[in-house]
């Protein structure tokens, strides 16, 4: 009889916070969190920025005054590429790697 009440009681606990957990995960908002998620896996990128900018002040305007800023956006952009924000899957492979060269390393 005292174990009926004791697996009762735990079923019953376990109904009460699967409940709340339900309840706590239908009130949060994800959409912040999804957006700062994706900005961590996938940061931007100035090179690309500059380089949508100058493809727009040479294609926008057929002026040739700003094809000149145009082109140099678009070279600084291929320039400043190897400063871009590292992201999450390039740490990953990294760190593969460096585990690979220290087990090498076993003597």
């Amino acid at each position: 009889m005292e174990e009926k009440r004791i697996v009762r009681s735990v079923a019953d606990s376990l109904t009460r916070l699967n409940e709340t957990k339900g309840h706590v995960a239908s009130s949060m908002g994800t959409k912040h969190v999804m957006t700062h998620l994706h900005r961590l896996s996938k940061p931007g990128s100035p090179s690309s920025a500059m380089k949508k900018a100058g493809v727009a002040l040479i294609l926008g305007t057929p002026d040739p005054i700003t094809a000149v800023p145009g082109v140099a956006l678009i070279a600084a952009s291929y320039a400043t590429k190897r400063r871009d924000p590292t992201k999450l899957d390039d740490l990953a492979a990294e760190t593969k790697k460096l585990l690979r060269e220290i087990q090498s390393l076993r003597l």
